[in-house]
C-alpha cells in the first residue's frame, strides 16, 4: 500500500504509507507555521491532490520567501521543500517556482530517481 500524490490526471508521486503520511503531516505543520494555505487536497486518507496554484505558492513561500533567510529554518525546510519541487516539476505546475529552484538542484536530481510513481 502506498499514498497517492496527484496533480489533475497524473500520478506525480507513490511513496509507502509511512513516507506519504510524515509527507501529509509535514505539509500540515508547515503550512500552520507559515500561514499558508498547502494546496494539498485530501481526496481519500492515502490521496491527494496538489493545487496547481496555491501547492506552489505554498512551496515557494516555504523555500523562497522572507523566513528562508535563517539558516536553521532553511536546514528544517530543504528536503521537504526538493521533494515538493520534483512533483511539481512532474506534475507541470510552478514553472517560475521550480525554474527558480537552482538551489535545490542537487536534491532533486537525487530524488528524481528514488521517488515512485
Amino acid at each position: 500500500m502506498s499514498y497517492i500524490f496527484d496533480v489533475g490526471d497524473e500520478t506525480v508521486w507513490s511513496p509507502s504509507l509511512s513516507v506519504g503520511r510524515l509527507y501529509v503531516e509535514t505539509t500540515e505543520a508547515m503550512g500552520l507555521s507559515i500561514g499558508v494555505s498547502t494546496g494539498l487536497i485530501a481526496e481519500a486518507s492515502d490521496m491527494y491532490e496538489l493545487h496547481p496554484q496555491q501547492f506552489p505558492a505554498f512551496v515557494y513561500e516555504l523555500g523562497f520567501g522572507s523566513t528562508s533567510k535563517h539558516e536553521v529554518y532553511r536546514s528544517l525546510v530543504r528536503g521537504f521543500v526538493a521533494v515538493s519541487l520534483v512533483m511539481m516539476e512532474r506534475g507541470g505546475i510552478g514553472p517560475d517556482v521550480v525554474g527558480a529552484a537552482g538551489q535545490y538542484g542537487a536534491e532533486m536530481a537525487l530524488l528524481r530517481n528514488t521517488m515512485p510513481r
